[in-house]
């Protein structure tokens, strides 16, 4: 009866742990392309801990995107391509904004951590 119990205790903890990994609650699974812009046409960035969030976003011309560091660490947003910005050091709670402008393929990264790196898709 112990055995029997305890394996379907483990089945469950498996199961709720798959759920979890696999877009669960908490977990925003779409494609940050499919992401519409949030009302005002502003977009969202979390900066956390050596990723961006999402890594890849498409907004329109005049759109507003805002990245907060959500991490524990001090940040940057800094632009590589196709635009002009730099929020300087993000330290941990702050935010920067941009208004994206033109179109077509911006890059980003945070100087501080090499391979942070992010994509905006102005059309």
């Amino acid at each position: 009866m112990f055995k029997r119990i305890l394996t379907t205790t483990l089945v469950i903890a498996a199961l709720g742990v798959g759920l979890a990994a696999c877009g669960g609650y908490g977990n925003d699974s779409t494609p940050a392309a499919a992401q519409a812009p949030a009302a005002g046409g502003a977009t969202k960035v979390y900066v956390q801990d050596n990723t961006f969030k999402p890594g890849n976003i498409k907004v329109k011309s005049g759109n507003t995107v805002t990245f907060t560091n959500d991490g524990a660490v001090p940040h940057t947003v800094t632009a590589t391509e196709g635009a002009d910005f730099d929020s300087g050091t993000l330290a941990p709670g702050k935010t920067f904004s941009f208004v994206a402008s033109g179109h077509g393929k911006l890059t980003y990264v945070c100087t501080i951590h090499p391979g942070m790196q992010g994509t905006i898709e102005v059309g």
